[in-house]
């Protein structure tokens, strides 16, 4: 796809810029900023008129009209939001068509640990930095925007062990526990584990690619986060160690990804099981 069809519409582009400033003004991360401009660029491309003309029933209707998942359709709901909100609030609109949106329900999506036998396949076909990864993923937890943006200064040693430093969602920092392994095959990089083809690191986007190709059908990476939380919390049983580990801001949050451990399973199934 050549560049300038990634661009919004000409008559869009003036506002998005100064909204998209606002948001970093606000404090809001990079990976935010960026993925609020893929959302409204793509909206303006498909709504197709100026945004001083989009309606209510515009949004609404374009919005019902995709097939998204419960998580995209609420980014987009939001990303919309944000904007038509900015425009009435800075004057530039007398009414806010976003307003009329109604909100996404609430899904509580299963956890999906990826079977180890499945990452051990991904890692023998995997190369040197691929492998790197899916260990960051199933031993670390990390999303994929926190491995892209891996730094050789963010090994932390410890009494303890090594540990990592990890930029979260909205720049929050944490420190997870890593393998002296792991942490030697970091520290060894100059700079960026994964450095950008001409300066910073890689996007997201790359690495999904790379673990999307490596792991089966039905078996994201996301996945491999699931698999960390579910280990940890059979070894920790502690939600709130979990929560914290994952980056996230609410115990809830964390029950989605944590799967009931097989072994406490396997106990149950041996109680009800009928002898032959």
């Amino acid at each position: 796809m050549s560049m300038h069809k990634k661009l919004p519409p000409a008559q869009w582009r003036d506002e998005i810029t100064l909204w998209l400033e606002s948001l970093t003004a606000a404090g809001l991360s990079q990976d935010t900023v960026n993925t609020r401009r893929c959302k409204i660029g793509h909206a303006a491309r498909c709504l197709d008129k100026s945004p001083y003309d989009v309606t209510s029933e515009d949004l609404v209707h374009w919005t019902a009209s995709q097939s998204w998942k419960a998580e995209t359709r609420k980014g987009y709901r939001n990303t919309l939001v944000g904007f038509f909100r900015w425009l009435h609030a800075t004057g530039r609109r007398a009414d806010d068509p976003a307003a009329a949106l109604p909100k996404v329900r609430k899904t509580r999506p299963h956890p999906r640990p990826c079977p180890d036998v499945h990452i051990y396949a991904a890692m023998c076909a995997a190369n040197d930095v691929e492998r790197l990864m899916l260990r960051l993923g199933a031993e670390a937890g990390l999303r994929l925007s926190e491995i892209a943006a891996v730094h050789s200064r963010d090994v932390l040693e410890g009494d303890a062990g090594p540990s990592l430093i990890v930029r979260g969602k909205g720049d929050k920092q944490r420190i997870v526990p890593i393998s002296e392994d792991l942490a030697k095959r970091i520290t060894a990089a100059p700079g960026w584990l994964f450095p950008g083809r001409w300066r910073g690191h890689v996007e997201k986007s790359y690495v999904s690619r790379h673990l999307t190709r490596l792991l089966p059908d039905g078996w994201g990476p996301h996945s491999l986060r699931h698999r960390y939380a579910t280990r940890m919390y059979e070894t920790t049983h502690d939600l709130l160690l979990v929560s914290k580990l994952l980056g996230h801001s609410s115990v809830e949050t964390t029950q989605i990804y944590v799967a009931m451990p097989d072994s406490r399973l396997r106990v149950g199934l041996d109680a009800v099981t009928l002898a032959g």
